[in-house]
């Protein structure tokens, strides 16, 4: 996820340095994972929640196969470590949006948990550039939070599609819903401390 994902500069995230150029097969995977995301969405739309998700398994396979593609064959590229975030970004949060649309026909999620999605990402996206407008810093790393948060609203998504496919288990997504904004809020916050951090450090090193 665009947010969440590791930088450039993170020595844990396992990317090597460039070694191919940009149009690569890992990165045509990638570039089909994002291109998926249209039919997921209007499948979604549509109510369509089995076909929906089997689309979006099928995203997940390349997103399986493009970093495994990467890494075996050393096909690392600049373009393929901002596409690879963005596309699992993309999918998650144009998810949300589309499944909290209030229809007649089909269930949706609630329209606050989308906001409060959208709203976090929004967050980190504008306190990361105000960071970087102030101090110059760059090296952003996700955090584990940040990571399990990511996990969690793949899971709600999967979930959602998987019980209104079946009819089943449906009674359990409230606490999903549940757990997914107390994610959202305690991954949100610790961006907003790391974020205050930062500031502070870059003031004392450098103080006007």
């Amino acid at each position: 996820m665009a947010i969440d994902q590791p930088t450039l500069n993170d020595p844990d995230s396992g990317y090597a340095p460039e070694r191919t150029g940009p149009w690569t097969l890992a990165n045509l995977l990638t570039l089909f994972r994002i291109a998926l995301v249209v039919p997921f969405l209007y499948l979604v739309s549509q109510g369509r929640f089995g076909q929906a998700l089997g689309v979006f398994f099928l995203a997940s396979l390349t997103d399986f196969a493009d970093g495994y593609i990467a890494r075996r064959y050393q096909q690392h590229s600049r373009l393929g470590r901002f596409l690879d975030p963005l596309a699992d970004k993309l999918l998650t949060t144009a998810a949300f949006v589309v499944m909290a649309i209030p229809h007649k026909d089909f269930p949706s999620i609630p329209i606050w948990l989308a906001a409060a999605v959208v709203g976090r990402d929004l967050t980190i996206v504008l306190g990361s550039f105000v960071v970087y407008r102030l101090t110059k810093f760059k090296d952003f790393r996700p955090t584990l939070l940040g990571k399990i948060n990511t996990f969690v609203e793949l899971g709600l998504i999967v979930w959602f599609l998987v019980f209104h496919t079946t009819g089943k288990l449906t009674f359990l997504l409230p606490y999903m819903y549940g757990i997914v904004l107390a994610s959202i809020i305690v991954s949100g916050a610790e961006y907003i401390v790391r974020g205050v951090e930062i500031l502070r450090a870059a003031r004392l090193t450098h103080p006007h």
